[in-house]
């Protein structure tokens, strides 16, 4: 979609923009249509929210440089990852238990992600297969693996993976704990939740929402299901997973993954050099530069700030990628300028099926790309690989 010939824009895209034309307006949109415990879920962070909030503020620090009297050339967004080409330059972040937020979120980003051929990252729990995921996304499904402590379970999801044919295993490892997250236990949404008549009256609220909900189910780790047919209740279920979801990813953990997996290895939280390192030296493929979007750690540094340091030591080595606190194609070219080779998003997917239900996967999609084209125009930059040359302040 060109943004600069509307003309030519098919009348569903047109409304589309009319009715949310920016990130910001997918979550003012979504705020009314999903229930408030949902829509804190989706855009909180962990204890005072100050990691979320730095996250912001340290991106909006990143300041680019036009080259004006330089030659301006169509943008090239096309990239190769691991080998793989890709028509843009960002990918679909692992996000979970996206079913409370919108019903059947993840396998609406899973079908953007094939149609615009764009990574698409499936938590270990989402609300959605591994299976449902592959058959959806197919060669651009990504798996996001939380390793369970029985190393049983964790063997069989890692068979399930890859007879699904992924190529990509992205392993966590910012989640040694659960974060405090005070919203979400005031809600009900501690582990099992608690249904209350604030959040009954929420619901009702949200009739769209509740409707599609009820259609469809409360939400479950879908991948994990197959290990849950004996449990008999919510609190066995929670039981699960805090007994089963609470492996700590140390080195050694992840020397013996980089051993039993034989295709590309990601490891994601990785957020300062001396982490970086240690990942290069087991031999892993690549890392996301990552706070998980301020989730974890309320004192973690932005991913903005560690990322340049982090690029510098290891990204002639390994492929370094980023993600976290990104609402705009202004923020992906941010990362981009402080040394990223790919950038992944997560919440403004979900605000675009929250306001939009299933077109509003791929409106996100051309939102974020139409954003970053009009920037790589405006400051002169061919592809965002170069945007690093353009890089006027960093944090």
């Amino acid at each position: 979609m060109d943004s600069f010939t509307d003309n030519r824009t098919p009348p569903m895209v047109q409304s589309l923009k009319r009715k949310s034309a920016c990130i910001p307006d997918l979550r003012r949109r979504a705020q009314w249509r999903i229930p408030r415990f949902a829509l804190e879920y989706l855009r909180g962070g962990c204890n005072q929210d100050l990691a979320v909030r730095r996250n912001r503020s340290a991106l909006d620090q990143v300041c680019l440089r036009p080259d004006y009297l330089t030659p301006s050339l169509k943008p090239v967004l096309t990239t190769e990852l691991f080998g793989q080409p890709y028509d843009l330059p960002f990918g679909i972040a692992p996000l979970g238990l996206t079913g409370l937020i919108w019903p059947q979120a993840s396998l609406m980003h899973a079908r953007a992600a094939k149609a615009s051929n764009i990574p698409f990252v499936l938590s270990t729990v989402s609300t959605i297969s591994i299976e449902q995921a592959a058959a959806a996304a197919a060669d651009n499904f990504w798996f996001q693996l939380y390793p369970p402590t029985d190393r049983a379970i964790c063997e069989d999801l890692l068979n399930r993976v890859e007879a699904a044919g992924c190529q990509h295993l992205v392993v966590t490892v910012d989640v040694p704990t659960a974060g405090q997250r005070p919203k979400d236990t005031r809600n009900g949404l501690a582990v099992p939740p608690k249904i209350t008549l604030r959040s009954i009256a929420q619901s009702v609220l949200c009739p769209e929402w509740g409707i599609r909900t009820l259609k469809t189910g409360l939400p479950q780790f879908a991948s994990l299901q197959p290990y849950m047919q004996n449990l008999k209740n919510l609190e066995d279920h929670a039981n699960f997973v805090r007994h089963h979801l609470r492996e700590p990813v140390d080195a050694a953990l992840l020397q013996r993954l980089r051993e039993r997996w034989q295709g590309k290895l990601i490891v994601k939280g990785i957020n300062h050099v001396d982490d970086a390192r240690r990942a290069l030296e087991i031999g892993v493929d690549g890392i996301i530069v990552s706070n998980h979007g301020g989730r974890q750690l309320d004192a973690a540094r932005a991913s903005i700030e560690t990322l340049p340091a982090i690029a510098a030591a290891v990204g002639d080595k390994l492929t370094v990628m980023a993600d976290s606190g990104v609402e705009s194609g202004v923020d992906i070219a941010r990362f981009y300028a402080c040394g990223a080779q790919f950038v992944f998003t997560g919440r403004p997917f979900l605000y675009g099926v929250a306001a939009h239900g299933e077109p509003g996967a791929q409106h996100t999609i051309d939102l974020l790309r139409e954003e970053l084209e009009q920037l790589m125009l405006q400051v002169h930059c061919q592809r965002p690989t170069a945007l690093v040359q353009h890089l006027l302040k960093a944090v």
